[in-house]
């Protein structure tokens, strides 16, 4: 079955990994775990300016054939986060806008995000932002934003991770605009549980690697793939590929 990784991250540039970081080798391995498209994140621009960070990734995943997908980022506090949105839309041919309200310092119910949102709903750009750790990234907090723009897709990028996973599953049953990636540390029992809540038809699935020990990808892969087991085949789709390709347009 067709997998749709719908959470890497491209390594920070001054790491040995991101000086060795080769988009051929990338595929190659892509090929070998049977992942046939990966979501392409920065790191860098979550913790200092995103625009050099956005041309980055933007550059990392040219050339490959459609299978790795740019998502930009942006901060919100910054007064061209709303132009920045726009760029990546137009200009960078971004599917989606990453936020990291933990790492990025601000809180998901601030109003700096009133034109990030604006910008990603004129675009049709999903926010996929990171959740599960408080006090910045509570799924509650998160679906407050969701319930605010309801034109605007939302994504919670990690479920709620061990603790919050109850409250990812009520903010996502209450919202419809709000959609949830099964991607993280969180067990096999939990993401068995979020299915049964909330339905394949609000999931998709990650590994959220690009970082640490290439194991855990694997690790991560053969966890989803338990977890497709249980679905029937027009879910198991869903959930590993169909969902992403219909939220970041890549169809």
């Amino acid at each position: 079955m067709s997998f749709f990784d719908m959470h890497t991250h491209l390594p920070t540039a001054d790491s040995a990994a991101g000086r060795g970081w080769r988009r051929d080798d990338v595929l190659a391995a892509m090929d070998e775990m049977g992942v046939a498209r990966s979501v392409v994140m920065t790191f860098d621009g979550l913790v200092g300016d995103p625009r050099p960070a956005n041309d980055a990734v933007a550059a990392a995943c040219a050339d490959s054939g459609g299978r790795l997908v740019p998502l930009g980022s942006v901060h919100p506090r910054r007064p061209d986060a709303a132009d920045e949105v726009r760029r990546c839309a137009g200009e960078l041919g971004c599917r989606a806008i990453k936020l990291h309200p933990w790492l990025q310092g601000f809180s998901p119910v601030e109003e700096c995000l009133d034109p990030v949102a604006e910008a990603a709903t004129e675009t049709g750009l999903p926010l996929v932002v990171h959740d599960g750790t408080p006090p910045y990234s509570s799924p509650l907090q998160i679906a407050y934003l969701a319930e605010r723009f309801p034109d605007l897709t939302v994504v919670l990028a990690h479920g709620g991770l061990f603790d919050l996973w109850r409250d990812a599953v009520a903010a996502v049953l209450r919202h419809p605009n709000l959609h949830v990636t099964l991607c993280g540390t969180a067990p096999l029992g939990i993401f068995r549980q979020i299915v049964a809540l909330v339905g394949p038809e609000k999931i998709s699935l990650g590994t959220d690697s690009g970082y640490g020990d290439p194991h855990l990808t694997r690790h991560r892969l053969a966890v989803h793939r338990l977890l497709l087991a249980d679905q029937d085949p027009a879910a198991a789709a869903a959930m590993a590929h169909g969902n992403a390709e219909r939220l970041l347009r890549t169809r």
